[in-house]
């Protein structure tokens, strides 16, 4: 990936009120892949005291999307299919992975799982326009 690039992602396209409102953390950058991290706190609880669902899916969007940030991309998410496989926890840090899986010439799509420490708790799948194209 292009320093400028980089930069641009981790200084505009990541530092939006939306993810300060989240308080979102990107932690790593590669071409196709990014990982960004939340620590569930009560801002982020549902009724039933775990991470509420919308900042799970937040947090996978946010992650596939910064990692079709880094193909050069200029995405908005199309469609996004959410897998909730088990509950984020309260205090916990939830890392999600983003991966470029297939690089069309205006559609890409794209993976996103987030973890709770080892363990898988949400699976998806995202597709997205370039908005460059």
């Amino acid at each position: 990936m292009k320093q400028e690039l980089f930069e641009e992602i981790v200084n505009k396209s990541f530092n939006s009120p939306y993810h300060k409102l989240l308080k979102l953390e990107l932690v790593e950058l590669g071409k196709g892949m990014a990982v960004v991290e939340i620590t569930v706190d009560e801002s982020i609880l549902n009724a039933l005291g775990i991470a509420h669902g919308g900042a799970t899916a937040s947090l996978c969007d946010t992650a596939m999307g910064v990692a079709v940030r880094t193909v050069g991309a200029l995405p908005t998410t199309v469609e996004m299919k959410v897998n909730y496989l088990a509950p984020g926890p309260i205090k916990e840090r939830l890392r999600a992975v983003g991966k470029v899986i297939k690089e069309g010439k205006t559609i890409i799509v794209a993976e996103g799982e987030v973890y709770c420490k080892d363990r898988l708790i949400v699976k998806s799948l995202g597709t997205y326009f370039d908005l460059k194209k």
